[in-house]
């Protein structure tokens, strides 16, 4: 799974205001707010949030959280089907 988070330039940016995070396959998958001296925030999947200052650093955290769910699924989907 892929999600590209878009950049934004807060200089320009006047109120807080939000995007919907889509996967490849396009699913919503979270959303993105922002906003000029309120920083940027990221919510994935219902439970994970994370609030940084930097694109880079939203891009970060959303493709740990990606990291950690893959490495979940893989090791649930191993042992269901008789793996260790």
């Amino acid at each position: 799974m892929k999600i590209d988070l878009p950049e934004v330039d807060l200089k320009i940016v006047q109120t807080l205001d939000s995007l919907e995070l889509k996967d490849e396959r396009g699913r919503q998958v979270g959303q993105y707010f922002y906003g000029k001296g309120r920083g940027r925030t990221v919510f994935l999947f219902g439970q994970y949030r994370g609030s940084y200052k930097t694109h880079a650093e939203c891009q970060a955290f959303i493709d740990g959280v990606l990291a950690v769910i893959g490495t979940v699924d893989t090791s649930t989907q191993s042992k269901a089907f008789g793996g260790v």
